[in-house]
């Protein structure tokens, strides 16, 4: 098995840059991404069997949906930040946002108002309604993914599913790789060199993967965009957490945050029963009462703003300097998110949020956790990657040779999107 160590000449020559060529380039702690007021996640937009039994138990989304949530996440550019994954949907995910890009581009083409004559191309991501857009992808360091070239197979799979010629942000999805966070960020300079990413991020990193990764990229005179972490009411008593924010902005790295309603621990509407179901419960093995004060001073916020819990928890995240990363499944939720934007908590009432959360670290799990779930993670993307064959296998079968096109209606939810 190769070394748990990074050495430093293995790196490609663009690391060769002068220190003082890289600093010049890191000085400025002002993140490099403008990413808006909030983002959107779309791990819930898989379309395999797979995701129906383990991501959404209610259902996949329709196409219908996935139109209706894009519309209403673009229209007066409410949201410019969409997070997907190659591990979400074992890509399906990727694929929608390159379908529902298209079918949005389209339907603002036939616009009575616009004139411009429909001659923007998808793969160059340049479309005028559209090219403010900042759609991020991730790799995933599964078991088997040990060399530059799996790195770079990953990338080039991701931009055809998404339809592009550059990736906007690539992470690396989460540190739970033996080989070291170095050899990565090292490969995502060098892609960033060879034109196939915009922008570096990472995933679930604590503070000292921060500054690894900061090391790697200033010796190549490159940034860490972003760092995306579970960020909320539950987590922030954790030393590790507030440390990991701490150097995030210490190093011009933006934080993004996902979960920041705690899979609906912070949201009107909890009940025991309800409580007892969240996964969040499982995996932290927080207690109900230990939630009550904390839920009281959002509920008191909440009246005084006219607003949801789950708005005034987002707002607590603003509040930090984090951009909030929302689910993106249910049109109600979604546009009670984004009205979220609507109203700032004030730094007192900050404060007071932060004196009544917990310290539900997933940075302080022990290390065999993290070996079981490079193991699960891996199998899961094995089955993934069957299931996805097998469709292919059985539609050549029953329908003759399926064109690449074909393959990725029929791995959708089945409805033709657009004519092959």
């Amino acid at each position: 098995m190769t070394s748990n160590t990074y050495n430093e000449s293995s790196s490609s020559s663009s690391s060769s840059s002068s220190s003082s060529s890289s600093s010049s380039n890191n000085d400025n702690k002002t993140p490099v991404l403008d990413l808006g007021e909030i983002g959107v996640g779309l791990m819930q937009w898989g379309t395999t069997k797979i995701d129906e039994r383990v991501v959404n138990p209610k259902g996949n989304l329709s196409d219908d949906t996935v139109q209706e949530l894009w519309k209403t996440c673009r229209q007066d550019n409410k949201v410019v930040f969409f997070d997907t994954a190659e591990g979400y949907g074992g890509g399906t995910s990727e694929l929608r946002v390159q379908q529902v890009r298209q079918w949005y581009q389209d339907q603002e083409d036939q616009h009575p108002n616009n004139n411009k004559n429909n001659t923007s191309s998808m793969e160059q991501n340049k479309n005028e309604h559209d090219h403010v857009v900042i759609v991020a992808t991730k790799y995933l360091p599964t078991l088997w993914r040990w060399t530059k070239g799996a790195f770079y197979r990953s990338l080039k799979g991701s931009m055809q599913r998404l339809g592009v010629r550059k990736i906007d942000l690539y992470f690396i999805h989460t540190p739970i790789h033996p080989l070291p966070l170095e050899y990565h960020i090292q490969w995502a300079c060098d892609a960033v060199d060879d034109g196939l990413i915009g922008h570096i991020g990472i995933s679930n990193c604590p503070a000292e993967l921060c500054w690894r990764a900061h090391k790697v990229a200033c010796r190549n005179n490159k940034r860490i965009a972003c760092n995306q972490i579970m960020l909320n009411l539950l987590v922030w008593q954790s030393p590790k957490h507030r440390e990991t924010v701490r150097v995030c902005r210490e190093l011009g790295i933006q934080v993004v945050a996902y979960s920041p309603i705690g899979q609906g621990l912070l949201t009107d509407g909890l009940t025991l029963d309800k409580f007892s179901k969240i996964r969040a419960v499982k995996m932290t093995g927080v207690q109900y009462p230990d939630l009550m004060p904390l839920r009281l001073e959002l509920q008191t916020l909440s009246e005084k703003y006219n607003a949801t819990m789950a708005q005034v928890a987002i707002n607590w995240v603003r509040g930090h300097g984090a951009v909030p990363l929302v689910g993106c499944r249910d049109l109600a939720q979604t546009k009670d998110a984004l009205d979220s934007a609507k109203f700032r908590l004030k730094e007192e009432e900050v404060q007071m949020l932060d004196s009544l959360s917990l310290g539900l670290s997933l940075f302080e799990r022990p290390s065999w956790r993290r070996n079981l779930f490079v193991i699960f993670i891996s199998i899961l993307q094995m089955a993934y990657s069957a299931e996805l064959k097998w469709t292919e296998f059985r539609n050549k079968l029953t329908d003759g040779a399926v064109t690449a096109v074909g393959y990725e209606e029929r791995i959708g939810s089945g409805r033709k999107w657009h004519q092959a």
